[in-house]
């Protein structure tokens, strides 16, 4: 896809020009006044003290770091949590991919809750806690199933306690910590771009910057998950193994109390709910169908923020969805609703949009990582006079992230900004689309590969022979292809996911209102619950369709993976048509969003037509 191409023009503005909401700090919160009240008004123009530099550095310091250790506590559990559950729990094939699936798709469900929590209850700092203690009893938990001795799973016979109790005792836990994990996720990012001012214009490149840098974060914790936690749970076990994930989200919870005792972070307080916001717009609108609006938009209810009720920021008027200004007339009959509060109903219903096309990208992202281990376990996994574990290969998506995210922050943005050519949210997102269609074929390919080794080897016809009781996994009979040729797809899928999962995080924070940047962050994640969900849904109806030649095979010399990608790849080539489709009648770069700050700048106040 070549820049801009099948993107609307006012798309290629810069990603400066993306945000909907020019904050306005009226809060009364020591801390949020602390950082934003002695310039809240400046230009645009003028320089951050040093002092500032300082904390912003600081804060950042500790919620990446506290990033950081929490993904590798997160993909230290779940990297070779597909091997786990089929040699240590005793799941056939499928059922592990599905369970996990399942297992997956909660914790990426479970940020509705915490991000409701953030906007209208609790405030995002005190969610992020709380549920960190959850989640650390989770991890805890999981641990001492595979230290305590009368339910540590064995692979050559059943824990005393039996292998029902054991599995039981650790699907709680593995939901704990999906309600924990989950809880968490969509405020850590918001809670990140929280620190950032909206009203200057350096601090917004420090927050577009501040999100990369939060995804590389990601995948340093995901790197040493990979490297070094699955090869300590393929030679120490499993209990020391899932041991190490824990400790790191203990220091990750140290670090992030470390930044609240410093004095450090922003803390934004939650407005109320935002479901009932949306509500009482909606309800409005109903009522008021019969009234015409007025020629003058500044007729409408429209109070200064903070005054009669009002939020405490306040948004432009735009032009889109009009039927929802009824909402904000002035008259008896309905709710009366603010403007503000239909701008920020109207920028929440604009993101929904993307949602199907997002799903669609999660759905195809999630078989890589879950079936490619499976056929790796029986390939030639030697380096040097060791094996390689299958599940360790994933450490290539991690390069590619790590590579990408620098390249991308340090090089391509700055000269597409000297080009005068600066990328758009929206080309970034479908970039990714495409490279990832890339990593499915280059799967695809690869298993194709490897099925023609083993026919050409002769290596079906000996595991045949050897009788019903031979093991696929048995030594005498390795695939005679390296696992490294898997690095490829892995590498793919990462550089993928810097152009669309950083892509939308930004998107979904910048394109909603200040006091519904968790639940935007949650709508975000929730694409990868439902994307995970028709993963699973879809690996069920080919194992149905396929009874008796199943393409997701326990036994990794037979079964059609090749096939399983090369459908995954065409789904995908059908969502990327979609979000082209999307992408050119929905416009997520709005020009009024620099107009208004530089109208706020200038003191020209709030609400503009």
């Amino acid at each position: 896809m070549a820049p801009h191409d099948g993107i609307p023009e006012e798309d290629a503005d810069s990603l400066e020009d993306s945000t909907h909401l020019s904050r306005i700090s009226l809060r009364k919160d020591a801390n949020h006044h602390r950082h934003q009240a002695e310039d809240i008004a400046a230009p645009e123009e003028d320089p951050v003290s040093t002092q500032r530099k300082r904390m912003l550095f600081l804060a950042c310091v500790c919620i990446l770091g506290n990033e950081l250790c929490e993904r590798l506590a997160f993909y230290g559990l779940q990297t070779n949590m597909g091997l786990y559950l089929k040699k240590e729990l005793g799941y056939p094939a499928d059922t592990a991919s599905q369970l996990l699936q399942v297992w997956k798709a909660t914790v990426y469900l479970t940020p509705l809750l915490g991000g409701y929590l953030a906007d209208a209850v609790m405030g995002r700092f005190w969610v992020i806690l709380v549920f960190s203690i959850i989640y650390f009893v989770g991890m805890l938990g999981i641990t001492l199933v595979n230290l305590l001795p009368q339910i540590r799973p064995l692979r050559d016979a059943a824990p005393p306690a039996g292998l029902a109790t054991t599995q039981a005792v650790f699907w709680v836990f593995m939901y704990l910590t999906a309600l924990g994990s989950g809880g968490i996720k969509p405020c850590v990012s918001s809670f990140g771009g929280d620190q950032f001012k909206e009203s200057s214009a350096r601090e917004r490149s420090w927050r577009s910057s501040f999100f990369n840098w939060f995804y590389f974060s990601i995948n340093i914790g995901a790197l040493v998950a990979s490297t070094v936690v699955v090869g300590v749970q393929e030679s120490k076990g499993y209990g020391v193994g899932f041991g190490i994930p824990t400790i790191a989200f203990g220091v990750a919870i140290a670090m992030f109390v470390s930044g609240a005792a410093a004095n450090l972070y922003v803390r934004v307080p939650p407005e109320g709910s935002p479901f009932s916001r949306i509500g009482r717009v909606l309800r409005g609108a109903f009522t008021k169908r019969h009234l015409s609006l007025p020629a003058d938009a500044g007729q409408l209810h429209n109070p200064e923020p903070g005054t009669e009720g009002a939020l405490p920021y306040s948004m432009p008027h735009t032009q889109r969805m009009k039927c929802l200004d009824k909402a904000a007339i002035k008259s008896e009959a309905g709710p009366q609703v603010t403007l503000t509060e239909v701008e920020e109903s109207k920028a929440f219903f604009g993101i929904l949009p993307l949602f199907l096309c997002i799903c669609i990208y999660q759905m195809t992202y999630d078989p890589i990582f879950t079936l490619l281990p499976y056929p790796g376990d029986a390939m030639d996994r030697s380096m040097g006079a060791t094996q390689v574990p299958a599940s360790s290969i994933s450490f290539a998506n991690t390069f590619g992230v790590l590579f990408t995210v620098v390249a991308y922050d340090l090089a391509l943005v700055p000269l597409m900004q000297r080009l005068r050519r600066p990328i758009s949210i929206t080309w970034r997102i479908g970039l990714g689309f495409a490279i990832q269609v890339l990593a499915l074929v280059s799967a695809a390919l690869i298993e194709m590969a490897r099925y023609r080794v083993v026919r050409e080897s002769g290596l079906l016809e000996r595991f045949l022979a050897a009788g019903p009781e031979a093991d696929p996994l048995d030594p005498l009979f390795t695939q005679p292809m390296s696992i490294w040729w898997q690095a490829i797809p892995y590498f793919l899928l990462g550089v993928s996911e810097v152009f669309t999962n950083i892509g939308c995080m930004e998107l979904f924070y910048t394109q909603v209102s200040e006091g519904m940047r968790s639940l935007g962050a949650s709508v975000y994640l929730l694409t990868v619950a439902v994307g995970t969900y028709l993963a699973s849904g879809l690996n069920v109806m080919v194992a149905a369709a396929s009874p008796h030649d199943t393409w997701v095979s326990n036994n990794p010399l037979l079964g059609h993976y090749d096939w399983y990608f090369w459908l995954n790849a065409g789904i995908l080539v059908m969502g990327l048509g979609l979000y082209i489709i999307v992408a050119r009648s929905c416009g997520y770069t709005d020009k009024w969003a620099a107009a208004h700050r530089k109208a706020q700048a200038c003191g020209q106040g709030t609400k503009a037509a």
